[in-house]
């Protein structure tokens, strides 16, 4: 199930990603909220899709590896690249999430990134229009 969703959002198809999340599910990005609108817990597919829809938009690469499973939790890093629409700067870096399967579907997602890095990004960003 990880894999299917990690081949699908990687490639674009976000449906099909979100179609391996279950309908109680948690994504858990370990940001703040003021720091990224999705920061914080989100509950439920409906919710975690329209997150991750938002997010999307914005990321260039996800590329994950180092994939290692431990009965229903696997463990990977993720490679990525990010682009911030209004002023086009660019965060690039790794990431680590943690994925909870049951019965077939995802049911918990924990994503935890080098904190200080993106809110120090989010507040160069915000501060910074585009083309200056």
């Amino acid at each position: 199930m990880v894999n299917r969703f990690n081949a699908s959002w990687a490639g674009g198809d976000i449906d099909k990603a979100i179609s391996c999340v279950a309908e109680d599910a948690v994504y858990a990005l370990h940001i703040s909220g003021e720091a990224l609108p999705h920061g914080g817990e989100t509950l439920g597919r409906a919710k975690i899709g329209a997150a991750l829809r938002r997010a999307r938009e914005e990321f260039i690469l996800y590329r994950p590896f180092k994939l290692t499973a431990d009965g229903s939790t696997v463990r990977f890093q993720v490679e990525f690249m990010y682009r911030h629409r209004e002023s086009g700067e660019m965060l690039n870096g790794r990431f680590r999430m943690v994925m909870l399967v049951k019965d077939g579907f995802l049911v918990r997602t924990d994503e935890y990134h080098n904190r200080a890095k993106v809110e120090a990004f989010m507040r160069l960003v915000g501060r910074q229009p585009r083309g200056e």
